[in-house]
């Protein structure tokens, strides 16, 4: 996959392993360096076909004290994976994350940038800390690796107390999936085999290269969720939604439009609202590397993908209810309005009509979201 793994007779997969703040406790320095080697040496263990290098880099830039936005921490470890062209990263502070929906959080794993961002606050006594770090690494990792909850094992979902933060060996059936999942990242990236040229190629080559992972990290974000994540965005749709429905003429050019024309428009709609919120949240600059990579790209596929498929979901959600007030709203104010009753073909024109617009409104009030809630939204997996 790099230059030096020509001279390893397994594929490499590396895991930067980033301090992110100004420690100077000795003892607390020592317990990070023992949880990477304890770290590298258990995946060696459960992962013997490929060789592991978990690399230490001390950065020093936040203070130890407070809390951190796990945001932040994601973006400056996806700079050094770039940088570094490694395969992950976790980064690690002694400070607690402030969480978005939890009370309290130690970790926050984002697929879509295979980095994760680990909080060290777990326990007072050391040898207890370097157990529950590697313990909560592997969960972090697994969940990078496209890996759900279970009920024993690296992925039981953590107690209040986080006690199950121990180190355990991943079962079978996770092994052979993240098996899967790595043969596709020890493999060399797209920018290393020859040049590109061509972006859209580029693009079509990055999702060709892994496309089961890339689906599991879009399936992972349930992006049918986005019309409540997004409330901003939702709300604008609705509320265009209620308005047009008291209009008479959003009835008549509603049932006036060919279903054909229709169909057509709300692709185009969805499409370019999609475009609309991803392009003014700045979702695609997850670096400030100007160059494209494999890993850059592999990300943009995953956040626009996810988002094109959340916003398909509040077209279908409009598209439901603009259907359902067809027949709450009493039929001889309709028929006054379109001066004759509607049949089925009609209905469903005027819900296309509506779910169209209302899409449209809804990627206006996108851009009203906070840009940080949006992208931590859909780039954090769950807050651990």
């Amino acid at each position: 996959m790099h230059a030096d793994a020509t001279t390893e007779a397994k594929p490499l997969v590396q895991i930067g392993w980033i301090l992110a703040a100004d420690v100077r406790d000795n003892a607390l320095l020592d317990a990070y360096e023992q949880a990477r080697c304890q770290l590298q040496t258990t995946l060696a263990e459960q992962f013997p076909h490929f060789h592991w290098q978990v690399t230490s880099l001390n950065r020093r830039r936040y203070a130890p004290r407070g809390a951190l936005q796990p945001l932040q921490l994601l973006n400056m470890a996806v700079q050094e994976k770039l940088h570094h062209n490694w395969d992950y990263a976790l980064i690690i502070v002694p400070n607690e994350l402030n969480p978005q929906q939890r009370t309290f959080t130690l970790g926050v794993p984002s697929s879509a940038l295979e980095v994760a961002a680990i909080s060290s606050a777990l326990a007072d006594d050391t040898s207890v800390m370097i157990n529950r770090l590697v313990g909560l690494a592997l969960h972090l990792l697994g969940h990078l690796w496209g890996l759900e909850h279970t009920d024993t094992g690296p992925m039981q979902r953590p107690t209040d107390d986080y006690s199950v933060l121990t180190v355990e060996p991943f079962s079978s059936p996770q092994q052979k999936t993240i098996n899967k999942r790595l043969e596709d990242v020890a493999d060399a990236r797209l920018e290393e085999q020859q040049p590109y040229h061509n972006l859209f190629w580029f693009y079509l080559r990055t999702f060709l290269a892994e496309p089961r992972g890339i689906l599991t990290d879009i399936w992972g974000y349930s992006p049918w969720w986005l019309p409540i994540r997004a409330a901003r965005l939702t709300a604008a749709a609705v509320v265009t939604l209620l308005v047009l429905l008291l209009t008479a003429e959003s009835w008549e050019m509603g049932i006036n439009f060919a279903l054909l024309p229709l169909s057509l428009s709300a692709i185009a709609a969805i499409i370019s609202a999609t475009i609309f919120i991803f392009v003014g949240q700045h979702l695609g600059q997850v670096s400030n590397i100007s160059l494209h990579r494999e890993q850059q790209v592999r990300t943009n596929i995953v956040l626009f993908i996810t988002l094109l498929l959340g916003m398909m979901t509040i077209w279908i959600v409009l598209f439901g209810l603009s259907y359902l007030a067809t027949f709450v709203v009493p039929s001889s104010v309709i028929s006054n309005w379109t001066n004759n009753p509607l049949d089925a073909q009609e209905r469903a024109q005027y819900a296309v009509f509506m779910a169209t617009i209302g899409v449209v409104a809804g990627a206006l009030g996108g851009n009203l979201e906070d840009k940080d809630e949006l992208k931590a939204d859909l780039l954090f997996d769950e807050e651990t």
